[in-house]
């Protein structure tokens, strides 16, 4: 009896697909071993995302900007100055001046421009440097949670070419990468004090620190989940508790000593709601991750499907508060980084056939890659070179 063709072609298809994912996996334990394998994903994580999506750094000067530099220029001198009302102005400067109107409490980057003198470019050097710690920390923790350095490489080089991994690089003026920083060595610090300092860092980076708690909180619990480790768990989380604390009596003090105030200008208005729900959400949602999406989606059906319906309210209702404000902005994908933490959680899920799940890993790092804009990459240098 003759075989079915259509399933013939599937099988071949399969094992291509799958000789193709074991050789990815060869390739990296081939060249990402032996001394400083973090620090080896964390480079090649950087080169992956400065290729797929190029920096315009010829635009750090344009007209558009002034508003942003002129702001920027004002809080590295002086971090606790207040911003003219004139640079807060959304009718006349539009999402800049919306920006700048929640910029006055908000002072890591101002300090860090202050004590380093880097002046307008402070968020590009920080954010480039924040990029470069991001994912050597992301390696670390992903390696722990998969008990697998190679899997948790891979699961950091897919990173690389999306929204999130390219933002460190394509973000010149807002400085989240060195919020996602902060936040994550709040969880990776096993020091009290410095975890509470990380927190309260990032919350002085951007109040979206504030939503991201319960997933730092879930990722404690999941990594942390022994009878043993329970003392561990609960002073982890106390020290995030107390950098969130202190950042609320600081940020208060601060306000009321030195007249200083965050405005609410652009936020939740209707038209945003219904960009954010219409023509952004969901494309712009699936950017941010792109193919490493599966992964929480893997997790949080791993629990419904195991009737664990505690934990898969706990899984999604953290997911939802960090993911909230991003509706309410008109800048949805950057806001929606700030969930990310819940990858690092949906990890454990994929950690029990070590085999699988490097080839899960590695299939959507080839994805991530497969979807590169080629106008965006390195290749718009030479648009710039032939245009001017």
């Amino acid at each position: 009896m003759n075989a079915n063709p259509l399933s013939v072609n599937r099988e071949l298809v399969a094992r291509a697909i799958d000789k193709v994912l074991q050789a990815v996996v060869r390739v990296f334990d081939d060249h990402f071993g032996g001394r400083w394998p973090y620090l080896k994903v964390a480079i090649a994580t950087v080169l992956i995302s400065l290729l797929s999506s190029f920096p315009a750094y010829q635009n750090m000067g344009a007209e558009a900007l002034q508003p942003k530099n002129a702001v920027l220029n004002i809080k590295v001198r002086h971090p606790l100055a207040p911003i003219p009302s004139e640079l807060k102005d959304v009718r006349h400067f539009g999402g800049y001046g919306s920006h700048n109107d929640k910029l006055e409490l908000r002072l890591t980057i101002p300090t860090l421009g202050w004590l380093t003198d880097t002046g307008r470019w402070t968020v590009v050097v920080w954010n480039h440097m924040a990029a470069l710690g991001v994912f050597y920390l992301l390696a670390v923790l992903a390696g722990k949670a998969l008990d697998d350095r190679i899997g948790g490489g891979l699961f950091v080089l897919g990173l690389g070419p999306t929204f999130f991994g390219t933002w460190f690089f394509n973000d010149m003026y807002i400085g989240d990468g060195i919020a996602f920083f902060f936040l994550l060595l709040s969880i990776a610090s096993g020091n009290f004090l410095l975890s509470a300092c990380g927190f309260l860092a990032a919350a002085f980076c951007d109040e979206r620190c504030l939503t991201a708690i319960p997933l730092l909180f879930l990722y404690l619990l999941v990594s942390l989940r022994n009878d043993s480790e329970k003392s561990v768990r609960i002073k982890r989380c106390l020290a995030i508790a107390a950098g969130a604390g202190a950042w609320l009596v600081l940020r208060i003090w601060i306000a009321d000593a030195f007249h200083l105030s965050t405005g609410t200008s652009l936020l939740a208005s209707r038209e945003i709601l219904r960009a954010n729900l219409g023509s952004i959400f969901p494309g712009s949602l699936l950017g941010v991750f792109r193919a490493s999406w599966a992964l929480p989606l893997f997790a949080l059906l791993s629990l419904l499907t195991s009737r664990k319906w505690a934990a898969s309210l706990a899984f999604a209702g953290a997911f939802a508060l960090a993911a909230a404000p991003a509706f309410l902005v008109a800048d949805f994908d950057r806001s929606l980084c700030y969930t990310f933490i819940v990858l690092l959680v949906s990890l454990p899920f994929i950690r029990d056939n070590r085999g699988a799940s490097r080839k899960y890993l590695a299939a959507i790092l080839l994805v991530n890659i497969l979807l590169i804009s080629p106008g965006t990459s390195i290749l718009r240098v030479g648009a710039w070179i032939f245009h001017g």
